[in-house]
């Protein structure tokens, strides 16, 4: 089954694959447009779809700074055992990416909280 009929499968009533609600549920750049492409009125609808949808970044921001704190502890967590230094080196790498796309997410917030119009 592809996303493209797994989606249309949520929105029929059954129900969902894990791994789908968990991709839609943590990357929020799934629910936007983009807007180098097109003609210059598309580019605009688009930047404007964007900029209403930019009120759920925060929740986005939110979920993967929790998650980062999450591998960060688990890091220490880790290193203060007889673990495999792998395990602690891949906590800490993945913490990392978790700030990294939470450091995003708020850029492209404020990016379009602060440009109304890009064209």
């Amino acid at each position: 089954m592809s996303l493209d009929e797994s989606h249309a499968a949520g929105r029929s009533g059954a129900s969902e694959p894990f791994l789908w609600l968990l991709y839609r549920y943590l990357w929020p750049f799934a629910c936007f447009r983009d807007v180098t492409r097109g003609r210059r009125l598309e580019r605009q609808m688009n930047y404007r779809y964007n900029r209403e949808m930019r009120v759920h970044l925060p929740a986005f921001a939110i979920r993967w700074a929790f998650l980062t704190a999450l591998c960060f502890g688990v890091g220490i967590a880790l290193g203060s055992l007889p673990a495999p230094a792998v395990l602690t080196a891949v906590a800490f790498t993945t913490g990392v990416w978790g700030l990294a796309v939470s450091v995003i997410v708020l850029t492209v917030w404020f990016w379009l909280s602060r440009f109304p119009e890009l064209y």
